[in-house]
This record gives C-alpha cells, structure tokens and sequence, in this order.
C-alpha cells in the first residue's frame, strides 16, 4: 500500500528551537514549549491546546531575561490524549514587535 504524504500548506520559511512560552486566552494564563518558527507564526507544544478563532497573547523567553510579548490567533490544534505525541496549536502571528522578527531572521540565517 502507497502511503500518503501530509501537504505542505504553509508558506512562509520555518525554524524549528523549542523555547518556554507563557499564553492567555484572557482567562487563564499557561506554558508550553514553543517550535516551528516563522515570521507569521508558532507551533506551541501544550496538553492544553485551545480552539481555533481563539485569540492569545504570549510571551516567548529567547534567552536569560529576554522575553518578546506577542499577540496571536489559534490557526489549528491537536489534543490526542497521547502524552508522547505532539499535541499543542499552530498560531498566527497578529502583532509582533521589531525584536521577535530580528529573533526570526537571526534563526533563519
């Protein structure tokens, strides 16, 4: 049986470097670990992933005291119930300032 392979839709160049990341859907704030950089947007590894349309402010630790605080909107998420799996949501990227897409440029090289 031929397997299928996943489409890429996404445009935009990625990076992938896990880093902690604080978010609030304004309710409740949590952590995950973020990955898969772009300059629209994150993947965030969390068990508490959030519905899509949902609108988050985050804050991205990219070195000893350095944080960029971000605004964002979940795109998509998984939760599998699978611990080893990679659950979490895919965010765009709605504001950012000048330091998180010089952090981004600076990982894409």
């Amino acid at each position: 049986m031929e397997r299928q392979t996943r489409v890429e839709r996404r445009k935009a160049q990625r990076k992938i470097r896990r880093l902690p990341i604080s978010y609030s859907d304004g309710q409740k704030e949590r952590s995950g670990i973020s990955s898969d950089f772009s300059l629209e947007g994150l993947f965030i590894r969390t068990r508490n992933a959030l519905p899509p349309g949902t609108p988050l402010k985050m804050v991205l630790e990219v070195g000893q005291n350095q944080k960029i605080n971000l605004a964002g909107s979940v795109i998509w998420s998984v939760k599998t119930g699978i611990m080893d799996f990679k659950n979490g949501m895919g965010v765009k990227i709605t504001s950012k300032p000048i330091e998180y897409t010089e952090f981004i440029l600076n990982l894409l090289g």
